[in-house]
């Protein structure tokens, strides 16, 4: 009498359940949502049964991980057989992700192209973007005047030299600076700078992606304050014994072999208009970048990350910080960090064409002379000589009469020398000014 009452309860529970669905042509029942809910179990009219339309969105319907292989003693892949592991995800009420592709699991690193990127580059959006862009500090300039004074038309006009692979750069105009040494400085024309404002507002996200969290030059929320906090920490958890790496390489802009780096470009971007438009601008032949474009800025970044690859990669260095070509990596002791700069000095030369203009092992006691602070594990510092030139420059600029340019740089360098130990010197420096 029991499984009769039970029996009878669920043919109950049928004739008051709603049977789900329709076929396609059932008008309002039409559809995955869609219920009849005055038919009895046995109706078998042709409506119900056909689900010819479904309106889930696609997003909603998710793959589920394939099974693993059973192996010949019955587990799954080594692992002993179990009431868990010969059932199905579905089956166990587990919702599992998309599985990784099989390259990606046994190792190998997929690298993702990027193409048809010119409609993107060239778009009225950008190129308005990258004038505005381009026009900070320069609203006084000549180049910005002219290019301003029909600027949609200008704007129009460098897009379609770009979309159709006939833009050349303009001469640019070079010059020297001293401070803190003699470098040649290529400064591109208003128009120029434009231009590389349109083309890394697009791909500077591609290859920003490629970077690894400890490289700080020229990149947003990172800097030079931030190298220096992250240099302190790491010295903080190495401990008092522990000793430092640091290497700067010779000459690093001018150095930077062009072919190499179009083989790192090309690794990320298939797109062959934006290729063009990046060889006009640098060269696939010859050695070195100019100093002052926004291109080189970029790529002399991606440039580095091979170095950067290296000690994560290859030889699993926790702590280390680069800043465009001076590194620091502290170790545990000084003959592993000298074994890891012989090392650095054979991949740099063979992958990159670079060498080290100089570098010095030394404990972490001595010091650490980093984006122009001394860093200790328990205080920072700022470098002599970055004091010394400070104080030179207020005398100069006082002599001159130029209270606007003596403001401005007040106010830069105690920005710069409040991230130290430095409220004596600041209230020196300040002192002497009034």
């Amino acid at each position: 009498m029991d499984a009769d009452h039970e029996e009878w309860g669920l043919i109950e529970a049928m004739c008051v359940a709603g049977i789900l669905g329709g076929n396609w042509d059932n008008g309002s029942n039409c559809g995955s949502r869609a219920a009849n809910w005055n038919n009895t179990p046995w109706y078998s009219d042709s409506v119900i049964g056909a689900r010819g339309r479904c309106d889930l969105p696609l997003r909603a319907r998710r793959r589920l991980r394939p099974r693993r292989p059973a192996t010949s003693s019955g587990g799954q892949l080594g692992r002993p057989a179990s009431a868990n592991t010969l059932r199905g995800p579905a089956e166990r009420g587990v919702a599992h992700r998309n599985p990784r592709p099989a390259a990606l699991s046994s190792g190998v690193r997929m690298s993702k192209k990027y193409r048809n990127l010119m409609p993107e580059i060239v778009s009225p959006a950008n190129m308005r973007a990258a004038f505005r862009r381009a026009a900070r500090a320069k609203r006084q300039t000549w180049g910005y005047l002219e290019f301003r004074e029909f600027s949609e038309v200008n704007l129009a006009r460098l897009a379609e030299t770009m979309a159709s692979g006939r833009y050349v750069p303009d001469p640019s105009r070079v010059f020297t600076i001293y401070e803190p040494k003699a470098r040649l400085i290529t400064a591109p024309s208003f128009r120029d700078r434009v231009a590389q404002h349109a083309i890394c507002a697009v791909i500077s996200p591609i290859f920003e992606a490629t970077l690894l969290p400890r490289t700080f030059a020229c990149r947003v929320g990172m800097g030079t304050h931030a190298a220096a906090r992250t240099v302190q920490a790491d010295l903080r958890r190495a401990g008092a014994g522990a000793a430092f790496l640091k290497t700067d390489f010779s000459r690093f802009f001018p150095s930077i072999d062009r072919a190499v780096l179009h083989g790192l470009i090309r690794a990320k971007i298939s797109c062959a208009a934006t290729l063009g438009l990046l060889e006009a601008i640098i060269p696939p032949e010859g050695v070195g970048l100019p100093i002052g474009a926004l291109t080189s800025q970029l790529f002399a970044n991606v440039y580095g990350g091979v170095v950067d690859r290296f000690l994560l990669g290859e030889r699993r260095e926790k702590a280390w910080v680069r800043y465009m070509d001076d590194i620091v990596i502290i170790g545990r002791d000084q003959a592993h960090l000298h074994d890891l700069r012989r090392s650095l000095e054979v991949i740099s030369a063979e992958r990159l064409g670079l060498r080290f203009s100089r570098w010095s092992v030394a404990p972490v006691s001595r010091g650490i002379n980093f984006v122009g602070y001394r860093i200790w594990a328990s205080h920072k510092l700022l470098r002599r000589q970055s004091v010394v030139d400070a104080r030179r420059k207020i005398r100069r600029m006082r002599a001159a009469g130029d209270e606007q340019a003596l403001a401005r740089f007040l106010a830069s360098w105690r920005g710069h020398a409040s991230h130290a130990d430095a409220h004596n010197l600041l209230r020196s420096l300040l002192g002497d000014e009034r």
